[in-house]
């Protein structure tokens, strides 16, 4: 309930960017030309559409914010990015709007960098097709709305 909040509440907030161009080709998502694949300013990481949603490449930008190489996620599922208070339901229902048809879907989520820490993500995420309109792919824009900081009790 509390991320469904944050994600209206940032939705509401003008300095907030929640709306993304979302890449629409696999090439798009993760160009070949690794200049322009690392200046884009967009936390993109795509996934496999099938099984446990493997991880097949990052740019830049989602590496800066999450802490991982791309050599690191390759092959592997999101949950490296999950733990306790992440969102679960939130985006399992956006995955399933997904394979509804929809063309974006977003959730507030916490996730967890390499080093532990905490921050609040606008995941944005849509469908990427092959050139005969079959879903190959999913590709995702973070957007970090928040770090979390430890209280000390």
């Amino acid at each position: 309930k509390e991320d469904e909040k944050l994600l209206r509440v940032a939705r509401d907030d003008a300095t907030i960017q929640t709306e993304f161009n979302l890449p629409k080709t696999l090439n798009e998502a993760l160009p070949d030309d690794k200049e322009k694949k690392n200046n884009d300013s967009r936390a993109i990481v795509v996934t496999e559409c099938t099984g446990t949603y493997n991880m097949i490449g990052c740019n830049k930008a989602w590496e800066n914010l999450c802490g991982y190489a791309e050599c690191e996620i390759v092959g592997k599922n999101s949950t490296i990015l999950q733990g306790p208070d992440s969102n679960f339901d939130g985006l399992r229902d956006a995955v399933a709007r997904l394979f509804e048809g929809e063309e974006q879907a977003s959730v507030v989520t916490t996730n967890y960098r390499k080093d532990g820490s905490r921050f609040k993500n606008l995941l944005t995420m849509g469908p990427i097709r092959n050139e005969s309109g079959k879903l190959t792919h999913f590709v995702a824009i973070l957007k970090n709305i928040g770090d979390i900081k430890e209280v000390k009790q």
